[in-house]
């Protein structure tokens, strides 16, 4: 039985990721259907078997992409990385100042991460293992690290920002940040914080923090 058929009869109502396999993009149908099961029982219980399941394909099918889960999960991290790095990109304005652009880019960070739990706690969790050995990946978190530094690097420039190393402004911002949208997902603001509305402690919370860097 080929994976065309298998699909079919495994799965008569196919799910969204099943759709993009008959569709002729199997990999990008099971790393969709791979976020969905994280999503459903966590990542510990993920598995390429499972996942083929999931899909409507052979038990062999997810090897033909992915070596092992670990690889499977690397790939998740590295769209993940790029979608991150993307929807910080496309709220900066060139006409604005870097005190701006840094409020409304990690307003958008936070809003990312918060909609997309799953694949957040994976990119920044200990799921990955080996994560340093997998270049393409250090270089997706590089890069999605890159949308900060360089616009904390110009405004430094511009006299907007604390004279201090790049990196270590960047570094305290990405904390501050990181922080609130892991607490957010956690659901800490909802239990402790029930009475204040949350778009306003995403934004008191991005000013504070920018405050710090201030000159």
């Amino acid at each position: 039985m080929n994976d065309h058929t298998s699909a079919k009869s495994a799965n008569p109502k196919q799910s969204p990721a099943s759709s993009s396999y008959h569709h002729g993009n199997l990999r990008v149908a099971l790393l969709e259907a791979a976020v969905e099961l994280i999503r459903e029982g966590g990542v510990d219980k993920l598995s390429l078997r499972g996942l083929a399941r999931k899909v409507g394909v052979s038990q062999t099918a997810p090897y033909r992409h992915f070596q092992d889960k670990n690889q499977l999960l690397v790939e998740i991290a590295k769209h993940t990385f790029a979608e991150l790095a993307g929807a910080t990109r496309a709220v900066l304005d060139d006409q604005a100042n870097a005190t701006e652009n840094l409020y409304v880019a990690g307003k958008a960070y936070l809003n990312f991460a918060i909609n997309n739990p799953e694949r957040y706690k994976l990119v920044f969790g200990p799921s990955i293992d080996n994560r340093s050995s997998y270049t393409d990946l250090v270089e997706a978190g590089q890069a999605s690290f890159s949308v900060l530094k360089q616009l904390v690097t110009r405004g430094i420039e511009q006299g907007e920002f604390l004279e201090d190393d790049p990196q270590v402004l960047s570094t305290t911002c990405w904390s501050a940040i990181h922080g609130f949208a892991a607490l957010a997902i956690d659901g800490f603001y909802e239990r402790q914080v029930a009475n204040t509305h949350f778009d306003t402690l995403l934004s008191n919370h991005l000013r504070l923090s920018l405050r710090a860097i201030l000159r």
